[in-house]
């Protein structure tokens, strides 16, 4: 059996070492999400409600924080996102004493590929699904009332769809873990494909926030895109 690389440290050094890493991570975070503010201003939450919105639907706050608050919840956002590879590092560089060779080598593939299909979900979201969702849903109010979207509660309508979308896109790794741990094989997933699509179905109807058939159509047919993908590159993932 392979031996663990370093030797045993004492607790109060791992708690040491843990302080560090935890404080390089939130310096991380910190000095990003200061780039961030500092470099967009208010302008941030402009370019987000002009990229998703049409021109002529109001965006409102309803009490005096709002606009400060939810400012602060998107630049903090982008921080985490963009210190997220410090993070990962630093955990895994704490990690790693405790880990044997082939579990290192598993989450040094792992770990950058999920990151990076994460940011194609978010990618995705951003500029195809959820500006599509947004305007289709304001458009039901064309004619009969004029729209008037809460700040906060528009901001957080989008952190959920970019968020959702990057984890959808985890799908390919899971179907490669299936078929590398030999749980189920390429041919087999194939012939339960219409199981699955019917169960991408349900899960774009449970998530989707449109109530009318379009927006779930949308995330199923991505769903299963990604799925038929995860079929071809599998084998590359892992």
């Amino acid at each position: 059996m392979a031996e663990l690389r370093d030797r045993e440290m004492p607790l109060e050094e791992h708690l040491t070492e843990l302080r560090q890493r935890l404080l390089i991570s939130l310096a991380a975070v910190v000095i990003l999400s200061l780039a961030i503010a500092l470099l967009s201003g208010r302008r941030i939450i402009t370019l987000l409600v002009s990229h998703f919105l049409p021109a002529e639907v109001k965006v409102i706050a309803l009490n005096p924080m709002e606009y400060a608050y939810t400012w602060f919840l998107v630049v903090l956002f982008f921080g985490i996102y963009l210190a997220l590879p410090v993070i990962i590092y630093e955990a895994f560089r704490f990690a790693e004493p405790g880990l044997y060779p082939n579990e290192r080598r598993f989450i040094l593939k792992v770990v950058p590929t999920s990151f990076i299909l994460f940011t194609l979900g978010v990618l995705f979201s951003f500029f195809i699904l959820t500006p599509f969702s947004a305007k289709f849903l304001v458009s039901y109010a064309e004619g009969s009332a004029e729209p008037m979207l809460s700040l906060h509660r528009f901001i957080s309508f989008i952190a959920f769809m970019l968020i959702s979308a990057g984890i959808i896109f985890q799908i390919p790794l899971v179907v490669a873990f299936l078929i590398k741990s030999e749980l189920a094989s390429t041919d087999t997933l194939r012939r339960w494909r219409r199981y699955v699509y019917l169960a991408f179905l349900a899960l774009s109807i449970t998530l989707a926030p449109d109530p009318t058939p379009v927006t779930p159509l949308v995330i199923a047919a991505t769903l299963i895109l990604i799925f038929e993908l995860s079929l071809v590159f599998s084998k590359y993932l892992l």
